[in-house]
């Protein structure tokens, strides 16, 4: 989850409508994975590329699943805590899958991040998930289309 300060907010008339606030920074209060996603918004004969900051698996499956036609998905990163990459501190590296682990009652167990660099990262919220069922939430090869 991202939290946010109002001494940090930005005071801007709302020029992009009552819908919007704009932030000077965030913070990230846990220690997991979170999405940095770039996507292209196409309305007729416009488009504009912007960032997305994910801060959940399942938000970023929300966000996929829901997203408004005309927008495409251009890549996303995932930013991994040192626990889960391995070394002694946080990285970001290009996510070409994400798949979910889940049990026989569809609980989520959680979930394997497979990047770019051919490395696949788990996260899990128990240690006795790994034979949990799979599915495949991102692709970067059929995320355009």
């Amino acid at each position: 989850m991202f939290l946010t300060y109002k001494r940090a907010e930005i005071a801007y008339p709302p020029l992009f409508g009552d819908d919007f606030q704009m932030w000077r920074f965030v913070e990230l209060e846990e220690h997991r994975p979170w999405f940095y996603v770039v996507i292209n918004r196409r309305r007729k004969t416009t488009s504009w590329r912007t960032m997305l900051l994910i801060p959940t698996e399942e938000e970023l499956e929300h966000m996929l699943e829901k997203r408004a036609e005309g927008t495409l998905v251009e890549a996303v990163q995932v930013v991994l805590p040192a626990r889960i990459n391995g070394s002694n501190d946080w990285t970001m590296e290009r996510l070409t899958e994400l798949v979910r682990v889940y049990d026989p009652d569809e609980r989520v167990l959680g979930y394997d991040f497979k990047t770019a660099s051919g490395q696949t990262y788990s996260h899990r919220d128990c240690q006795y998930s790994q034979d949990g069922a799979k599915r495949q939430v991102y692709c970067s090869m059929i995320c355009p289309a």
